[in-house]
């Protein structure tokens, strides 16, 4: 792939938009808006940037259950990827966040920050269920600094209470149907859907 022809296609492409989203009808104020884009360069660049390989660490079966002290049930490391392999920085917050310690990673795009505020999180609310102390009521607070993040990210995080919520949450209700069973579940639902 020739990086700079290509630069120079999507130039030209965009120059072709431009005539055509904004023609004039006046003859000379056309000619003037044409040369305008003929005369320069509507881009600079192409600009290279090389990605930074992050290094890897451990799946989350492998975390949590150092974390825990036990093996997660199946279906909720099946809900959260855990055969994933984590990145370094990822799993060295969730370690630090699982603590008690406040974190803060700053890392590029598409290098695991949902998972690191998420799993401490889901790891968080797992141990109450076990425990059999899980309640209504909000457990996280998840702030954005713009709607188009927050909606990608309520997507995401959708997606993963969507299959807490099948695996977990529906096996155990067809395991024990009881009054009580079903008040606990529909704890969790609120508490889960809470998140998002």
């Amino acid at each position: 792939m020739d990086l700079i022809e290509l630069s120079k296609h999507v130039e030209e492409r965009y120059r072709r938009y431009l005539k055509t989203t904004f023609y004039f009808k006046d003859p000379e104020l056309r000619k003037s808006f044409e040369e305008a884009l003929n005369s320069g360069h509507l881009s600079k660049g192409p600009f290279i940037e090389a990605t930074p390989v992050f290094k890897r660490g451990k799946t989350p079966r492998e975390l949590f259950h150092d974390l825990l002290g036990f093996e997660p049930d199946e279906k909720f490391l099946e809900a959260v990827q855990g055969s994933r392999q984590l990145y370094k920085h990822q799993e060295q917050a969730i370690k630090k966040v699982f603590q008690g310690n406040n974190v803060v990673v700053a890392t590029g795009t598409g290098s695991g920050k949902t998972e690191t505020f998420l799993y401490p999180i889901l790891l968080h609310l797992y141990k109450e269920f076990q425990k059999g102390e899980l309640c209504p009521g909000v457990r996280a607070l998840i702030l954005y600094p713009m709607n188009a993040l927050a909606n990608d990210q309520r997507e995401r995080l959708g997606e993963v209470c969507k299959r807490l919520i099948e695996d977990i949450v529906l096996s155990n209700l067809l395991l024990d149907s009881t009054l009580e069973k079903l008040q606990k579940m529909k704890m969790i639902l609120n508490v889960m859907l809470a998140t998002i």
